[in-house]
């Protein structure tokens, strides 16, 4: 075999080197090292056949036309030599521990070891002094970085908040500014944030290395938050820490350990004021969680009779609950379609019973035929299934269950337990059957409205206590047959 085939040969295991970890794209690491040692090492052999050790080779006369081609295949050598040392310093652990999801230093000891094997290339292999060059490359450097100044402190800026890494890929973090958000990149020059509201916001590194940053992904991805609640001086504190505590009850979010709480902070002739203190799991749930934790209090507040701040009279609101114990009862979607003299009728048959925490109000299978309707406390659903209880939700005041039941006779799909003290008015079959027979279109009516109730996403819990979902054109035949009213 002739030299000029050896350099053929030579060169195409070059190319093929240099392309090996494209070729093997997608296949795990160590099979790509090793597929490149691979090439590498037969590229090697060659070398040393052509022109002794690549680190210094002997090429053929000055005047020969092999001499640049050797040349040239020779500093393939060295690049691929160059490229196999950078990915196998990559894949060490301390690498990776620095140089995170960004790859600043990965980044920077690659541009660092290609530049020296440059320098080497043009010195060993082509023989020219690079004294010089390195002077004038010095001159540029110096042009460049005065032409770049803002671009290089951010590239510094990255490199040192890299070696602190105060966040990663992935982190909820705080920017002053303020800026919020999921580190979604982190580059050379600076870090990109999606914020809660969708938009992605690009921070310099610079202004980085200067800025307070909180991390709320570290040591865990647990949030804390307190909500201010100003409240009439003229309510008890200890009735307003019981309506918070029903209110925190029915936010699913909030979590159970750190327990929530509710405390008492400054103290007016008018005006109290509370703090409620709450912890959820992922920082995307606060700002739900905040608007959930006050919808329910004022929800237990208007149960109870307190009114908004400043619009207070404490007279008219004690007569009025008293008055109308049931005030919010029959303003459901079950009776909207009924005249408001049959629904005054159906209010006095009302049973109010009265919960203590721990007492069942029904178990899953019971058919008790009744409409139930929470005046006040907090309750819990659950459902057994293979012996298993799995907790469904909670309900409280102005929910209502089982009407389902009452119109079909179907038993409950769920076990319903008060949590506290609760009040819940019943409405027994006997008390609607006698209407229903004097009014049939009250068969329609409900019916249309037990519909619309079963869809009403607010009532998903409450709902999944009834049996289980009825076809459509099934319900009113099923009401038909309990009423015993076939024919209308």
């Amino acid at each position: 075999m002739t030299v000029p085939v050896i350099e053929i040969i030579a060169a195409v295991l070059a190319a093929v080197a240099l392309w090996s970890w494209r070729i093997v794209r997608g296949r795990p690491f160590w099979l790509r090292l090793v597929s490149s040692t691979l090439w590498f090492a037969l590229l090697t052999a060659s070398l040393i056949y052509i022109v002794g050790s690549p680190l210094q080779p002997r090429f053929s006369s000055d005047m020969s036309p092999d001499r640049l081609w050797q040349q040239i295949i020779v500093s393939l050598w060295w690049l691929l030599a160059a490229r196999l040392a950078v990915e196998i310093t990559r894949s060490t652990a301390l690498i990776r521990r620095f140089s995170g999801e960004g790859q600043l230093f990965s980044d920077l000891l690659a541009g660092l070891v290609y530049l020296a094997v440059i320098l080497t290339i043009v010195k060993t292999v082509f023989g020219f002094p690079i004294g010089g060059l390195v002077a004038t490359s010095g001159i540029i450097a110096i042009v460049l970085g005065l032409a770049l100044q803002n671009t290089l402190a951010d590239v510094f800026a990255g490199i040192a908040v890299g070696i602190e890494r105060p966040y990663a890929i992935g982190d909820l973090v705080w920017f002053e500014g303020p800026i919020e958000g999921e580190v979604v990149q982190i580059n050379w020059r600076s870090v990109q944030i999606k914020t809660f509201g969708n938009d992605i916001a690009t921070i310099p590194n610079s202004l980085v290395a200067k800025s307070r940053i909180i991390n709320r992904s570290v040591p865990s991805t647990r949030r804390s938050d307190t909500v201010q609640l100003p409240c009439d001086a003229t309510y008890a504190p200890e009735q307003v820490f019981e309506l918070v505590q029903r209110a925190i009850l029915l936010c699913p979010n909030v979590l159970e350990n750190p327990a929530p709480g509710v405390a008492l902070t400054r103290i007016g002739r008018r005006m109290n004021h509370y703090d409620i203190s709450f912890s959820v799991a992922h920082s995307s749930q606060l700002w739900e969680t905040k608007s959930m934790v006050l919808k329910e209090v004022l929800r237990q507040f208007r149960s109870s009779g307190i009114t908004a701040p400043n619009n207070h009279d404490p007279t008219t609101a004690a007569v009025a609950n008293a008055a109308s114990p049931a005030r919010h009862i029959l303003d459901i979607p079950l009776f909207e379609g009924l005249p408001r003299e049959t629904r005054n009728e159906l209010e006095d048959k009302l049973i109010r019973k009265s919960l203590k925490p721990g007492d069942v109000l029904f178990a899953q299978g019971d058919t008790n035929a009744s409409l139930l309707i929470v005046g006040s406390g907090v309750l819990e659903v659950s459902r057994s299934v293979n012996g298993t209880s799995t907790r469904i939700g909670r309900i409280s005041a102005d929910d209502y269950i089982g009407e389902i039941g009452m119109l079909t006779g179907a038993p409950h799909a769920a076990t319903v337990t008060a949590l506290t003290h609760c009040v819940v008015f019943e409405l027994c079959k006997e008390a609607v059957a006698p209407l229903m027979k004097a009014q049939p279109q009250m068969l329609h009516a409900f019916e249309a409205s037990a519909r619309r109730g079963q869809a009403l996403i607010d009532r998903s819990v409450a709902a999944s206590v009834g049996a289980e979902s009825v076809p459509s054109g099934q319900l009113l035949e099923r009401m038909r047959a309990f009423f015993h009213m076939h024919g209308l």
